[in-house]
């Protein structure tokens, strides 16, 4: 069992109108009608709701700071509509540094409202919020000369401070040369004097966003993926009330009215901005790029964060394996392909080889991935976008659009709050935000649920350590992933090459989670698209052929999938399998 201060289940090897109920209720958890479950039926009947009624407030952007506009407005019992051109999570969202951290880094750059915030926001989230899915994760900062300890030590201590008001993690641990080593064995002895330990909060992000949208929907908000927004609804004043969105399905498109609008298109926010009639900004698209290292990749007790050519390194441990990160590099080309390239994977394993004994190859690496973040820049320009601020702006303009922009994954939750407050002015709604004491999709009964496990694991057959991690990814909503493998046993299985999942998280991803392709479950929904050497080519077909019939593919339609998802694999497995000298697919 775990508490806040104890380890998440996730070490196990990776081997081995408005409804009556709210998303808490009965309804909530295994009803038919349960609003939070996010199907093609649903999206169909969103679609016409939204398309029929007025909202309150209508969100563009599905990544999680939209999810958290559309939460946080629906919680204060107003009508919401979140539109998103693609998957949830499909960005940036799905493509971070998986952590709820402060930001360390951030307190030499004297920004301490921002670490304060966030660790802030870290605590509520291990605490409150999503303790299913965050949980606290220690970090090792080695020091390479003896005087960096008081420094770095003062440091540390802020940050400790900042978190003293209803701890959720420990504090911190200093370590001399043979200490660290005993406590990471991969360091290079050679290399430190001793190191300083911290802690932060780890978590899934695609997950974390998706129970934020899943949230938002049981208290009502419309949920429409696959719906670019491609105009505004304006009066002959030019102000906003609504947009005019393309559904991806048909082709047809629909008029979708809000007393208020609020852009989170993250990095196309500014192009959003410019074609509703607006221009007071621009996003400069920032790459970081991601490696998934296998488990014997490094031995550590703990995560390592250290001085990299231009920032900082970190190496954590996420589910077993090794991610490691990140890259801060100016992004110009297509902003929906970014991709890992050679000089990053180089760059990442040269930082963090710099530290250990054993050098980190570029075949320890599982799987590569690369987001944008989306930076504010200003209108003198900066070249390095690790100067660029990590602050959120919330802009308006033009009347009825209000615009969120920046911040970092962590604070996500007062970036929405800020927004949806800027949003209501004008309309005379002053009603305050309730998001910080509203637990997530998955933590409403999370304690009796983790006292559960063992029983779970019997019951099912299944053993302890796939219980936890499907604990981690589900939450209290385990029992409806299981409920599919009572109806079908071969559900209940594991799949073949990936133990860590069973089938039947497949049809749920279709079923409750949203999911509308073959990348969907495999990138998003679960990581298999990282987790396996082949990027989970080899369980494609098998992932086809159990959601295609739930999602009315054609054996035409279902061929695509499979072409398109081999497509996206060897354009994000290029990079790497160069590196390696090896083709895309190919075993070690």
């Amino acid at each position: 069992m775990t508490t806040a201060l104890n380890r998440s289940p996730l070490e196990a090897s990776p081997s081995s109108g408005r409804p009556a109920a709210s998303a808490a209720g009965p309804a909530g958890r295994t009803g038919v009608d349960d609003r939070t479950r996010l199907h093609p039926a649903q999206r169909a009947r969103d679609l016409a709701d939204a398309a029929a009624g007025i909202a309150d407030v209508l969100v563009i952007g599905a990544g999680v700071t939209g999810a958290g506009a559309a939460l946080d407005a629906a919680a204060r019992g107003l009508k919401v509509v979140l539109v998103e051109a693609g998957d949830l999570a499909i960005g940036t969202s799905s493509r971070s540094g998986k952590a709820f951290h402060g930001g360390l880094r951030y307190l030499e750059q004297l920004n301490f409202k921002l670490v304060a915030h966030a660790i802030a926001e870290r605590d509520l989230m291990v605490k409150t919020l999503c303790p299913h899915m965050a949980w606290p994760e220690p970090f090792v900062y080695p020091l390479s000369h003896q005087w960096e300890r008081p420094y770095v030590g003062a440091g540390v201590l802020l940050y400790d401070l900042f978190g003293l008001k209803g701890r959720a993690v420990p504090r911190q641990r200093h370590f001399g040369r043979r200490g660290l080593k005993a406590h990471i064995p991969s360091i290079d002895e050679r290399r430190v004097v001793g190191g300083i330990q911290y802690y932060d909060a780890l978590m899934d992000d695609a997950r974390h966003t998706l129970a934020v949208v899943r949230t938002a929907a049981g208290l009502g908000t419309r949920v429409l993926t696959g719906t670019p927004v491609v105009d505004f609804i304006r009066d002959t004043a030019g102000t906003v009330g609504g947009v005019v969105v393309q559904d991806r399905d048909d082709g047809q498109r629909h008029v979708l009215r809000a007393r208020a609008v609020i852009n989170a298109g993250g990095i196309w926010a500014d192009e959003l901005q410019q074609r509703a009639g607006a221009n007071t900004f621009r996003v400069q698209p920032a790459k970081g790029v991601h490696l998934l290292l296998r488990p014997e990749a490094i031995q550590s007790q703990a995560g390592i964060l250290a001085r990299a050519t231009d920032s900082v390194i970190i190496a954590r441990r996420w589910y077993g394996y090794w991610l490691v990160g990140t890259t801060d590099t100016p992004w110009q080309k297509d902003k929906s392909r970014p991709v890992a390239e050679r000089a990053d994977i180089d760059y990442l394993l040269d930082n963090l080889n710099r530290y250990l004994a054993r050098p980190v190859t570029a075949d320890d690496v599982l799987g590569t991935f690369a987001g944008l973040r989306p930076l504010l820049k200003p209108v003198d320009g900066v070249d390095s976008t690790s100067a660029l601020s990590r602050d959120h702006a919330v802009l308006t303009g033009p009347p009825g659009l209000t615009t969120v922009v920046g911040g970092k994954y962590t604070t996500y939750r007062r970036m929405a709050m800020d927004a949806v407050d800027a949003a209501l002015a004008p309309l005379g709604i002053d009603t305050p935000s309730c998001t910080d004491r509203l637990p997530l999709l998955g933590a409403q009964r999370w304690p009796e649920t983790l006292a559960r496990a063992d029983e779970i694991a019997r019951q099912h057959r299944l053993p302890p350590s796939t219980v936890k991690l499907l604990l981690a990814r589900h939450g209290d909503r385990i029992d409806e992933v299981l409920a599919l493998a009572g109806s079908d046993p071969a559900l209940g299985r594991p799949l073949e090459g990936a133990p860590q999942y069973l089938a039947a998280e497949l049809v749920h991803a279709v079923m409750a989670e949203g999911a509308r392709s073959l990348a969907d479950v495999l990138v998003r929904r679960t990581h298999l698209s990282i987790e396996q050497r082949d990027g989970g080519l080899s369980l494609a077909t098998t992932a086809a052929t159990l959601i295609a019939p739930l999602l009315g593919w054609t054996a035409a339609q279902t061929e695509a999938q499979l072409q398109a998802y081999r497509d996206l694999i060897h354009a994000e497995r290029a990079a790497l399998d160069a590196a390696c000298g090896r083709t895309t697919g190919a075993q070690p």
